[in-house]
């Protein structure tokens, strides 16, 4: 299946944080690409916010006298990918929403527009929504 090209869709950014601290959809991602190398990603809705660009997040929670620091950081992720070579796209009408721009997305990700993306639904041989 090395040519199947996968269309990965996220639309929601926040699954919680414990319950997903060991296997996040966006490390499923990262471990997906090695079985499809023709995979891209698009954040949609709140799960543009995961492509934002900003290094001072810190992934860590504290419950009374307990500290839990092996949470997800997705911004690290997003990173991953695109250093990967993965294709990530953030949608540009969601990304207005919050007040955001191309210029506050981690370098190397897309700002597309909603209807561009709909239109290469049919290039890839599966959409996905993670």
């Amino acid at each position: 299946m090395s040519g199947y090209r996968v269309l990965g869709v996220v639309d929601r950014a926040y699954r919680g944080a414990v319950e997903v601290q060991f296997f996040d959809t966006l490390y499923g991602i990262l471990d997906f690409q090695q079985q499809f190398p023709g995979m891209e990603l698009a954040l949609r809705g709140a799960a543009v916010t995961l492509a934002v660009d900003e290094s001072d997040y810190q992934p860590v929670v504290t419950f009374g006298t307990v500290r839990l620091d092996t949470l997800p950081d997705y911004r690290n992720s997003v990173r991953q990918l695109v250093a990967d070579g993965v294709p990530v796209m953030a949608d540009e009408r969601d990304l207005a929403v919050f007040g955001l721009g191309p210029d506050d997305l981690v370098p190397g990700v897309r700002c597309v527009d909603t209807n561009e993306l709909a239109q290469r639904w049919p290039e890839f041989d599966g959409v996905w929504f993670l």
